[in-house]
């Protein structure tokens, strides 16, 4: 939606953003936090899967993009088309890498870091003591804020809304999340969880919902210098655990979220991610030489480009991604 309706809903891209980095913490740490623990993780082989199963279809929305430009006389020079191709364009402060071909790529310049230093990082936040990570946290945010309010304005993007250097903190926080759930407190607010009813179950569902538009209205009077991350530090993490705890009680909106359509969407999401500006870029053209003024009916567009989205990135996944990663990294 942030795509769509460009940067006055700037808030559902770093929402989004900030929500997935932090999101992708908890979860690595959830599928294989005991097996780092216990030395069983085999970090050769979980990036070896990673890899065959993003860098094919970036390749392909790279090369796609790169054609749809040079059609309409765009040209990029050879060090940011190979630091993109690379999925190195996040480590170079400067906005002229980031959104080079299939922008959205950028993200996983981030992921890839991620991946390589998760082991490490989840063991040494998993078994610093509190006040450690007390100490550590409060000497980050100083930190962090003390750039936030020098750095250049043209520095903003690339330091600290795309750097893997500071997005990393919403890694260990999606980790530190799994910390608290694996936790005497997090059982203990489990077993309070447990003992509510489904109606009460919704309430705290939908709490969470009003927690995120009351982080939208905040996102609207603050700088973008703290609003393009730091500012979903402390909203997304809440609304993470929340819906992780009353998954298995299953209020109406996590309902929702176990239908056979959300599941379905869930399980092409990465492909959605990968190819809808591509689609959207395509769609929009067609319409424009069908004399539709795509500027001033933004729903029609929603309307007509999401449903190809949707199909694309099926199709996408069914005779391109799960071929290829079934035999190079399952074989």
């Amino acid at each position: 939606m942030s795509h769509f309706i460009g940067s006055t809903f700037g808030f559902g891209g770093e929402g989004g953003v900030a929500f997935f980095f932090i999101l992708s913490g908890f979860i690595l740490s959830y599928a294989y936090g005991e097996k780092v623990k216990n030395k069983e993780f085999q970090h050769k082989s979980f990036l070896r899967k990673q890899f065959w199963k993003f860098y094919p279809l970036h390749l392909l929305t790279f090369a796609i993009m790169i054609a749809l430009d040079a059609r309409l006389g765009h040209y990029f020079h050879w060090t940011k088309l190979l630091a993109n191709m690379l999925l190195l364009q996040s480590w170079i402060p400067s906005n002229d890498y980031y959104f080079v071909a299939n922008g959205s790529s950028w993200f996983l310049s981030d992921l890839i870091y991620f991946y390589v230093i998760f082991p490490f990082l989840f063991l040494f936040l998993m078994r610093a003591s509190r006040r450690t990570l007390a100490v550590i946290g409060v000497i980050i945010l100083l930190l962090y804020a003390c750039l936030a309010a020098s750095i250049p304005e043209d520095l903003i993007n690339p330091l600290l809304y795309a750097s893997p250097l500071t997005r990393q903190i919403d890694f260990a926080i999606g980790i530190l999340l799994f910390r608290l759930c694996s936790s005497n407190i997090g059982g203990y607010l489990r077993k309070q969880m447990e003992r509510m009813t489904p109606q009460q179950t919704t309430w705290l569902e939908m709490g969470m919902v009003v927690l995120v538009i009351i982080a939208f209205f905040i996102y609207e009077n603050v700088t973008w210098r703290f609003c393009c991350a730091s500012l979903f530090w402390f909203t997304m993490p809440p609304v993470l655990y929340v819906f992780y705890e009353t998954d298995k009680r299953l209020g109406n909106i996590t309902r929702l979220f176990h239908t056979s359509a959300m599941q379905w969407l869930g399980g092409i999401s990465f492909e959605i991610y990968l190819t809808h500006w591509i689609v959207m870029r395509i769609t929009k053209s067609i319409m424009l030489s069908c004399g539709i003024d795509i500027d001033n009916q933004l729903l029609m567009v929603i309307l007509i480009t999401t449903p190809v989205i949707i199909v694309v990135a099926w199709l996408t996944k069914r005779f391109f991604v799960q071929p290829i990663y079934s035999r190079m990294a399952l074989s």
